[in-house]
């Protein structure tokens, strides 16, 4: 069986948090132990970059790691993803999941840049806190246990209907945009999946930002490419991103201007990202997007992750 390794690569959490969150993962049966510094602070963030570089290193090539969960995000990891790269590829990578979003953006992008597989989904702080019963909770757990995993929503009248099947990327717009031009820029995850045959389907969510600054960064993955060469689109939660009233649109219909050149189907709406409901989405399986007048859908196949199997 392998285990589930707790890394804090980016902003510091409560201690006491990030261990009921592991004393809740191994009450499932999982394995689970924690990285040297996932319980750390050094200032704002959880350890010197030395440290949590060292730490993710270790839990992406330790043959007994399954998944790599992240405490939380906060900025952090692009002073370090470059070294972490690094260390992963000199010492061999050993095909573990990543798990986490926001900041962690940044690890969705280094893991496909391998040929890995990441799940954008909850973290520390609300596996250790949410009730038995909550929707995140339940599909993570499942997707742990190896469980096949579908989402059904009603669309938005934004939607744009089709049926596409590809592999789901993306995460925080605005991190994605401070990729631009690195080797974790979202571009070239699309070039890799389409050089493997495989139709790219963006995820974008974001927090906090002004709309004007929300339809910024949705041109620049416009005027980039990015949206000519994805197979579809799906639209999270822009949490505390308010419509501006001299944008003379919503800020939905922002997004959906700047793909109305294209035919592939979209989803408005999806429940992830920085909210309570952060259900969780599956980054390098194959995925099928179905976005009818009536439901919005993303089905996926069971997920072998060397986890302890139970039987759903």
């Amino acid at each position: 069986m392998k285990q589930i390794r707790i890394i804090a690569p980016a902003g510091a959490l409560d201690a006491a948090i990030t261990e009921q969150a592991a004393v809740r993962l191994r009450a499932e049966g999982f394995s689970v132990e924690l990285a040297p510094h996932a319980l750390g602070r050094w200032g704002r963030f959880a350890a010197t970059p030395e440290e949590r570089t060292a730490d993710a290193v270790d839990a992406l090539t330790d043959t007994n790691v399954g998944l790599v969960l992240c405490t939380r995000g906060g900025y952090g990891l692009q002073q370090i993803i470059d070294s972490i790269e690094q260390g992963v590829r000199a010492r061999g990578y050993n095909g573990a999941a990543v798990c986490g979003f926001s900041d962690v953006t940044e690890l969705h992008q280094l893991i496909a840049r391998l040929g890995g597989k990441s799940i954008h989904g909850i973290m520390c702080k609300p596996i250790a806190s949410l009730p038995d019963d909550a929707k995140p909770w339940l599909a993570l757990k499942y997707i742990l246990h190896g469980w096949p995993v579908a989402h059904s929503i009603t669309p938005s009248p934004l939607s744009r209907e089709g049926c596409v099947t590809g592999v789901v990327r993306g995460g925080n717009m605005a991190v994605l945009c401070g990729l631009s031009g690195t080797p974790y820029d979202i571009s070239r995850s699309i070039e890799q999946d389409k050089t493997q045959g495989k139709r790219t389907i963006l995820f974008i969510e974001d927090v906090g930002e002004h709309h004007y600054k929300i339809d910024r960064m949705i041109h620049q993955l416009r005027l980039s490419g990015v949206l000519r060469n994805i197979g579809g689109l799906i639209v999270g939660q822009f949490a505390d991103c308010d419509d501006d009233p001299e944008m003379s649109c919503s800020l939905q219909e922002s997004i959906a201007a700047s793909v109305k050149e294209y035919d592939y189907p979209v989803l408005f709406g999806f429940p992830a990202g920085h909210v309570a409901e952060n259900m969780p989405l599956l980054f390098g399986w194959e995925t099928t997007l179905t976005v009818t007048k009536k439901a919005g859908q993303l089905t996926c196949s069971a997920l072998p992750l060397g986890l302890e199997p139970r039987t759903p």
